[in-house]
């Protein structure tokens, strides 16, 4: 298999003693880049060198590429039929199998279906329906998050029933009744032998906590049970790991308290920071050494996580040479923003010759991409969404431009099939066959349908009202274009009026829900930003719907044409996770954005914000050799316009690993002292920092032309910096020719409209 103990000397010190120790229940702490899969892999090679049966090896991860990883790597070393044996896979993949074989325990048939998240919905729908309940009260999504919440405590719709706290928290969301639904479902899941994911953790504890011999068999069976990013576990995924531990130990699990930040899935931080209650004999070996970033990158990032309370102290270090601080950018707003990250992008490019995937934009929110990717498109720079569509691409988005369409032109039968029943209205695809088929044997368009050729299609009175009033609905959005209404006043009336964005507010807080309410916020945003840029460029003139849905259509042709290997990444940051790359950009770091509103004001902020700043931990650390972080002093959040502050965090970074641009000044700080005590340091955030602006002037405002001449240098928030290049007073309305960097001609401002800064 190896040649002797050839791959202990591929581990550091520290990586070795971790590979090496075999005396009992161990926690290997393993900080940003430190190499983690580097020592669980070495950790099954030296379990197989020193005799452990390939077979009775138990190693868990979160994700299918992870473990594949893993295993490609045992491969490498010990060969694939060794690793073809490995008890190997995430948490779901282990658990069903392990169910499917004592399935008969459980009142399970061993080819019990798994119900995805689409069929789970579905059937909590129909048991709402059936006990005739306000579907507004009882929205599906919603009673589903408390029925995986519930299983993931491993609370039985039993238990469930007879806790008076949950009963209570239920009756003051509105659904007392959700214990009910919560017992119907899981009869009906019997019934037809079907399990959801949130099932196979919970089953998997109810079959070893109430089969004691199935759990000894498994205690005796697996030699060694390791466990990845244990800081992500949950509840149910704890308790399983300790039934099958409890009494020999023998148990490595790896993870990084520092990068605990999906607790809205249900992980539970004190998992890895109490382990040792669980397991008192628990020996901890840290891996503190940095192969990923350079020195400032990683002891900004110590200099911030050491204002965390809940953590394993740790010095995370590198031997990579300091490399470049961290820079600072403040811009006017999210324009702005972009168009310096984008810019900033481009530079360093030609300045390194790196390819485009070796930078990435990350972002609190999938709502702050549609801005950035709009810069990126007009500079011509490649990129991919990642862990997500394309802005427009998203459904909501997609619904929202289809009812746009219909607007402009009422024959556009793919937009109307898309949103007959968007949100749904009671009409239904046979419904919609028999609208299809009768449109086709006239040869008209499904509308003209609606417009008064139902008769004949064997429709019934309750039908065809639903249809005229979505016929009606469309024709007042096809009238106020016909009436030459402006695209943004079109926009807010067909998000008023057909209930897109309540949708996303009644179902609840859900992080999707609040992405796609963002999301739709954006898309009008986004009409009024195309509307005032229209504006300058040609006065009182009407920017109408169909100029808009033009401009829409090459944007996303350019979008499809920019997705390639080569790339620039823009993701969220909990999407970031486990990835690194050459040039980071991390933007929007704003209070109520990063940490979000919702962790600030929320019952528990103290606990919250400590995941908010491990959030900003992990995206500092995912930057290999360059960070920039970003921060806007106006931003639009849901739907208004306000004054921003810089993120706390920035005040708690140590000023020393910050680059500010020549006379900026940071503002005073409290020197982190960097040792493993750092984890009780407090430190006040400071008044909002200032750092390196963008632009020598950050006010956009309108301007006469007896302050401008030939040669003056602006700066427009969406154009960026130009040269004036002549100003034309002569007719009523006073114009100015601005050539913009990098752009092959001028462009014509009308100054009653145009907002740019006056650089010095």
């Amino acid at each position: 298999m190896t040649n002797g103990n050839d791959y202990l000397e591929k581990l550091n010190t520290a990586q070795r003693a971790a590979v090496e120790y075999l005396g009992g229940p161990q926690l290997v702490i393993a900080g940003a880049g430190s190499g983690k899969t580097r020592v669980l892999t070495y950790k099954i090679v030296h379990l197989l060198a020193q005799g452990c049966d390939a077979g009775r090896i138990l190693a868990l991860t979160f994700t299918n590429k992870a473990a594949n990883e893993m295993r490609q790597r045992v491969c490498s070393v010990a060969g694939e039929s060794v690793a073809a044996r490995l008890w190997m896979g995430t948490f779901h993949s282990i658990f069903s199998r392990m169910l499917r074989r004592h399935a008969d325990r459980l009142g399970f048939r061993s080819d019990f279906t798994i119900y995805d998240t689409s069929d789970s919905k579905s059937l909590v729908k129909s048991i709402i329906k059936e006990l005739k309940l306000d579907d507004k009260a009882y929205r599906p999504g919603h009673v589903l998050s408390d029925i995986s919440w519930a299983k993931n405590a491993l609370y039985s719709p039993a238990d469930y029933a007879s806790d008076r706290e949950l009963m209570r928290a239920a009756a003051d969301a509105g659904r007392p009744r959700t214990a009910e639904i919560y017992r119907i479902y899981s009869e009906r899941c019997r019934i037809a032998s079907a399990m959801d994911f949130d099932d196979l953790l919970f089953f998997t504890n109810v079959l070893l906590r109430d089969n004691p011999d199935i759990l000894e068999h498994y205690r005796n069976y697996f030699a060694y049970v390791l466990v990845d990013e244990y800081q992500d576990t949950n509840f149910a995924q704890h308790m399983i790991v300790r039934q099958l531990c409890a009494t020999h130990g023998r148990l490595c699990v790896v993870g990084d308290d520092a990068q605990s930040i999906y607790s809205f899935r249900g992980a539970n931080i004190r998992n890895i920071l109490d382990l040792k209650k669980s397991f008192p004999t628990l020996e901890t070996f840290k891996l503190e050494q940095n192969y990923r970033s350079t020195g400032n990158i990683v002891d900004a990032a110590n200099s911030l996580i050491a204002c965390n309370r809940e953590q394993i102290p740790k010095e995370v270090f590198s031997k990579n040479g300091s490399g470049e601080k961290i820079d600072v950018i403040q811009c006017y707003n999210e324009n702005e923003e972009g168009f310096t990250v984008a810019n900033n992008i481009l530079r360093m490019r030609m300045k390194t010759g790196d390819r485009w995937s070796d930078f990435a934009i990350l972002y609190r929110t999938n709502a702050q991409s549609r801005v950035l990717e709009e810069h990126l498109r007009n500079r011509n720079i490649p990129y991919r969404v990642f862990g997500g569509l394309a802005y427009y691409q998203r459904k909501e988005i997609k619904d929202a431009v289809s009812y746009f369409r219909l607007a402009v032109n009422p024959s556009d039968d793919e937009a109307l099939k898309r949103i007959i029943n968007t949100p749904r209205r009671g009409i239904g695809d046979t419904t919609l066959g028999k609208l299809s088929q009768g449109a086709m044997a006239m040869g008209v368009s499904i509308f003209e349908v609606l417009d008064g050729k139902l008769e004949g299609l064997g429709f019934n009175k309750g039908t065809i009202a639903k249809l005229n009033a979505f016929r009606n609905l469309i024709a007042e959005f096809v009238a106020a274009n016909s009436q030459g209404i402006s695209a943004p006043e079109i926009a807010r009336l067909i998000i008023e009026r057909t209930g897109l964005l309540k949708e996303y507010i009644v179902s609840g807080d859900t992080p999707e829900n609040i992405s796609k309410r963002d999301n739709l916020l954006e898309l009008i945003k986004a009409v009024d930003e195309a509307s005032e840029a229209y504006a300058e460029q040609n006065g009182d003139t009407v920017f109408t719907m169909g100029e808009f849905l033009a401009t829409v259509s090459l944007l996303t042709d350019a979008d499809t044409q920019a997705v390639g290997d080569d790339a620039v990444t823009l993701m969220t940051i909990h999407s970031a996770k486990g990835l690194e790359f050459d040039c980071v950009y991390l933007v929007g770091a704003e209070e109520e954005l990063l940490p979000s509103s919702m962790s600030i004001h929320s019952r528990d902020a103290a606990r919250q914000i400590e995941e908010e700043r491990r959030l900003m931990y992990v995206a500092i650390t995912r930057a290999k050799r360059h960070c920039t972080i970003t921060f806007a002093s106006h931003r639009a959040i849901n739907g208004k316009t306000g004054i921003q502050r810089p993120s706390r965090f920035l005040g708690e970074i140590d000023i020393e690993y910050l680059n500010p641009a020549s006379g900026a000044r940071l503002p005073q700080q409290r020197r982190q002292e960097h040792s493993p005590a750092a984890s009780n340091i407090r430190v006040q955030a400071p008044a909002a920092p200032t750092v390196r602006q963008a632009v020598s002037d950050g006010n956009h405002t309108l301007h006469h032309s007896s302050e401008l001449e030939e040669g003056v240098r602006i700066h427009h928030p969406r154009f960026g910096q130009g040269s004036i290049q002549g100003v034309d007073t002569t007719g009523s309305d006073h114009t100015v020719l601005v050539l913009f960097d990098g752009e092959p001609s001028p462009r014509k401002l009308l100054l009653k409209f145009a907002k740019f800064s006056i650089l010095q």
